[in-house]
């Protein structure tokens, strides 16, 4: 479970990645909307590992062992983008770190620090988006067991 947590975490890490460097060369980071697709990366991720997983056990796959490889998925593959991301707001990329304070994601304006940004804004809700994409992948990889005892 942990292995292939690891493996698909790692890459959708570098999906992630990519699509914001994507998104960097066409200049298109100021766009916080564009940001719902790192959802649809993390959602693809995490499906992609519980399936992995449930080849690996041959079908038989229980709730939380499913539902724990999606979880690990989605925190190591946010955890590497709000490392990559500190890296580039350390870097230069400073007008990002602006564009999230500006959108008022704290409630009010703020100076705040990149960390305190990258963590506030990118660790928090790739974790929680990551749980529920995780519960909601397992509804469907779940164990049918639906059968009255004696039947």
């Amino acid at each position: 479970m942990e292995k292939i947590g690891l493996k698909y975490g790692l890459l959708t890490a570098v999906a992630l990645i990519a699509y914001f460097l994507l998104m960097h060369l066409l200049g298109l980071t100021h766009i916080v909307e564009l940001r719902f697709l790192n959802g649809v990366i993390l959602a693809v991720g995490v499906v992609l590992a519980i399936k992995g997983y449930k080849a690996v056990v041959d079908g038989n796959i229980s709730y939380f062992k499913g539902l724990g490889t999606g979880v690990i998925t989605s925190v190591i593959s946010t955890v590497i983008f709000a490392a990559f991301m500190i890296i580039y707001t350390q870097i230069g990329g400073d007008e990002l770190v602006e564009t999230l304070t500006a959108e008022r994601y704290f409630g009010q304006r703020i100076e705040a620090t990149p960390g305190i940004v990258i963590f506030t804004v990118l660790m928090i809700e790739g974790l929680i988006s990551g749980f529920m994409i995780s519960f909601i992948a397992m509804q469907f990889f779940k164990q049918r067991q639906h059968k009255f005892p004696g039947m």
